[in-house]
């Protein structure tokens, strides 16, 4: 008899656990965009639903200016220190975008990398001597 009570309890129990299942985790709140200047679109559907661009720049050089164009929707920043990153989020279903990173420099060196939804896509590098005013240009696009 105690045999039987002592499997009907276990049985309960495993019964009990298992028709109450864990909450669910609390979602991931979408990310902003790193930069609303630069004019890209931006919607508050998950990550799955848009293209996310993000650009690089490190190395030595004194950037004077960065300027990003993004759908002819230009941004410029000046007296900027390496390293720099811009990240932009634009929705699935826009069609094609194209965008261009001007950047100024002098002295040292650059290397630009761009990826769009975390593969690369193009990159770029440079140099000059100090004084020298130099122009390096990234551009691309993507679509749906």
């Amino acid at each position: 008899m105690t045999r039987t009570v002592v499997v009907a309890l276990l049985s309960a129990a495993l019964l009990t656990a298992c028709g109450n299942p864990a909450p669910p985790a609390s979602p991931t709140p979408p990310q902003a965009p790193a930069s609303s200047a630069s004019g890209a679109a931006t919607s508050d559907s998950s990550a799955a639903a848009q293209h996310q661009l993000e650009i690089e720049v490190t190395g030595s050089a004194t950037l004077s200016t960065v300027t990003f164009t993004l759908d002819g929707k230009v941004s410029e920043e000046e007296s900027v220190k390496l390293p720099w990153r811009k990240t932009v989020t634009v929705p699935v279903g826009t069609g094609r975008h194209e965008w261009k990173l001007t950047m100024q420099h002098t002295g040292g060196t650059m290397s630009a990398t761009a990826t769009v939804n975390g593969k690369l896509v193009t990159r770029t590098g440079g140099g000059g001597s100090p004084g020298t005013k130099n122009t390096a240009n990234l551009s691309g696009s993507f679509a749906d």
